[in-house]
């Protein structure tokens, strides 16, 4: 045969005028499609893990541009499953960090609650992630509000930080993304059960007792399951109590906690809880509920409690 071909094999059929070889199968494989996995476009990679996986730059688009990924491409300067990212290089560097100084614990999902819940803030004051943390809503030194977090920063705190606020921010393009906060937008650490309603003297005041949240709302709930995770979490860092940095008068304080001499100056030690929460009128549902006497327009309820943080969602 010409060229050493093998013939194909199949079936003859007779038609009127010749035969035609009909071959048992035909091969529809042809040369693979491009991959749109691999197309080269500016900007920075984080993958949703939280991990750095590096930049674009000479190619198509913003080289500040912010994406999400699933890993590195087959191809240099490729990514799996890229997803652009509403927020610039600078800002997402600047939020993670804040988030990480807002984290208290080595959980995870305390880092990932926490960007959650400043991304519901952000959407109900109809502004950005940074712009919300960068008001009292956070309560981390300014120096570090304006530190962004280091590309290279590899430890597990950094990596919990970016993974938490990527998937607050993936929510913007995939509307069944869920929300593992139940739609919580702050959060609280050890002051609200060391400083109580209103018998402890505030650490950072010589005047008013009490947690702010409790001139806030109207009134507050706490399941008892949420509320004994929380404390137990909270006495597991603090068994001999809470110090804090104070000015207080001994003359003029109010409460049980004590003041002690220490290397690093005076502290205030409060003990945990407060004794305010081991009143009965708080526990007659079975569960934490306070109602300010001051009528406020909002309530808050507990959803969840991750590392040493409680979360709470507005109510109106």
């Amino acid at each position: 045969m010409p060229g050493n071909i093998p013939p194909e094999t199949g079936k003859i059929e007779f038609l009127d005028t010749a035969q035609l070889n009909v071959p048992d199968s035909i091969s529809t494989k042809g040369a693979p499609l491009p991959d749109d996995n691999e197309t080269k476009i500016n900007g920075y990679y984080y993958n949703i893990s939280g991990s750095y996986e590096g930049n674009v730059t000479g190619q198509i688009g913003n080289a500040n541009d912010v994406y999400a990924c699933e890993g590195k491409g087959t191809e240099k300067d490729t990514f799996l499953n890229p997803k652009k990212l509403k927020i610039t290089h600078i800002d997402f560097q600047r939020v993670c960090n804040i988030v990480k100084h807002e984290g208290l614990s080595s959980e995870e999902n305390e880092y990932i609650y926490i960007a959650h819940a400043n991304y519901n803030e952000g959407k109900d004051k109809n502004t950005s992630m940074l712009a919300r943390l960068m008001t009292t809503y956070s309560s981390v030194a300014i120096s570090d509000k304006q530190t962004a977090l280091l590309d290279t920063a590899a430890d597990a705190l950094s990596k919990y930080s970016r993974k938490g606020v990527v998937d607050a921010l993936l929510r913007d393009t995939d509307s069944t993304k869920i929300d593992p906060t139940d739609g919580a937008r702050f959060w609280d650490g050890v002051d609200f059960l060391a400083w109580g309603i209103d018998t402890e003297l505030k650490a950072d005041s010589n005047s008013k007792p009490g947690h702010n949240k409790f001139d806030e709302y109207n009134t507050i709930k706490i399941k008892k399951t949420l509320y004994d995770k929380f404390v137990n979490k909270i006495k597991q860092k603090y068994p001999n109590g809470a110090p804090y940095k104070s000015s207080h008068n001994v003359q003029t304080d109010k409460g049980s906690h004590i003041h002690k001499e220490t290397n690093r100056g005076p502290r205030a030690i409060y003990t945990i809880t407060a004794s305010d929460f081991s009143k009965e009128e708080y526990w007659l549902t079975g569960d934490f509920y306070y109602k300010n006497d001051a009528k406020k327009s909002t309530s808050i309820v507990a959803t969840k409690v991750a590392g040493y943080s409680i979360f709470w969602k507005e109510i109106k």
